[in-house]
């Protein structure tokens, strides 16, 4: 599974640094202003190519709250960016198929603005621009970083610091999850995707199969890239691709850290309607993706691109490049941990 996905993956983490030039701490609330409704758009669409998961989307969010952008639109924001990204998208397709990595960051637009409207609907109406208090233009203080944009810097600088996110703060971060991830892909695939029958029907489709990931997904802590080795795995397995992506929503968007830090983001109850809004939005086009898989004909499966035949000089490279990535973060964050 590293073999087949590395590639792609590495060139999603290159993407994402390009991404990061584009859209970072400084340029992103000066996208915001407009009504309600077109700053809940906004919100969702930006958030969908940012490679960020639920905990480290948190103090952008938070920053963009108290810089005035209302909760409708901050909740669309806490949404759509944790459940896709760039370089989640690039591993869907390595290891999926057209059809689930089309419907990812669809359906993830979808239920941000769906939480995001729903939050907006009854919320107090204040203004609707991200402003700075003393000059009434867009706020760019997201990170105490902000003012190293002031200065103009040439491109290779800036191309430089979008690939050191991407492989070092980035990839940094992801490291153990993708280490988890892909590990507890394989141990899965051992014990299930061989035999297809132990596992419950009542599990692997159906209203089952979304109860299962929606029960797995809350609380459990996986981000957007380290979920989709397992995705795959489950859909080798039998599972019901609407109930996957069920999982690969809920999981990312929700786990029980970073719930605490959105209630004091959002309040109470609108940190219920968020989880409302992700549970059943998801569930619909969980539904939704099982018709559209049925009418197409099409099996959803884990698509190995090296099953056939020898892994190619890329493929592995690749994989030892990013093996060597991730063992690296890992035992480096282990070891900052236990000192």
């Amino acid at each position: 599974m590293l073999v087949d996905s590395a590639f792609l993956l590495l060139v999603g983490f290159v993407l994402a640094g390009v991404v990061r030039l584009l859209l970072n701490e400084k340029t992103i609330p000066r996208l915001f202003y407009g009504s309600r409704k077109i700053l809940v758009a906004k919100a969702a669409l930006v958030g969908v190519p940012l490679p960020l998961c639920s905990c480290s989307v948190l103090p952008v969010a938070d920053q963009l709250r108290r810089s005035g952008l209302n909760r409708g639109a901050t909740t669309a924001f806490l949404v759509s960016t944790p459940e896709t990204g760039v370089d989640s998208i690039a591993l869907t397709y390595s290891l999926t198929d057209p059809v689930m990595t089309i419907a990812r960051p669809v359906t993830a637009f979808v239920s941000a603005m769906a939480a995001g409207l729903f939050v907006s609907a009854t919320e107090t109406p204040q203004a609707a621009t991200v402003t700075d208090a003393a000059t009434g233009e867009p706020s760019c203080a997201c990170s105490p970083h902000a003012d190293a944009g002031n200065s103009p810097a040439s491109l290779w600088v800036r191309m430089a610091a979008g690939l050191r996110y991407a492989f070092v703060d980035l990839l940094g971060d992801l490291a153990p999850y993708l280490f988890f991830g892909y590990l507890l892909a394989g141990l899965v695939a051992v014990f299930l995707g061989g035999d297809i029958t132990s596992v419950p029907d009542t599990l692997r489709v159906g209203w089952g199969g979304y109860l299962g990931a929606i029960v797995v997904g809350l609380p459990l802590y996986v981000c957007a890239t380290s979920s989709t080795p397992l995705a795959a795995v489950l859909l080798s397995a039998g599972f019901s691709p609407g109930a996957v992506l069920v999982f690969l929503l809920v999981g990312p968007a929700t786990n029980l850290a970073s719930l605490t830090v959105v209630r004091k983001i959002l309040s109470g109850w609108a940190t219920v309607k968020y989880l409302a809004a992700i549970i059943v939005v998801s569930v619909i086009f969980g539904v939704a993706l099982d018709r559209v898989y049925v009418a197409l004909d099409f099996t959803p499966a884990y698509l190995s691109r090296t099953s056939g035949g020898e892994a190619g000089f890329v493929n592995i490279a690749s994989a030892a490049l990013l093996a060597i990535y991730i063992t690296y973060w890992t035992v480096r964050k282990a070891v900052r941990r236990w000192r």
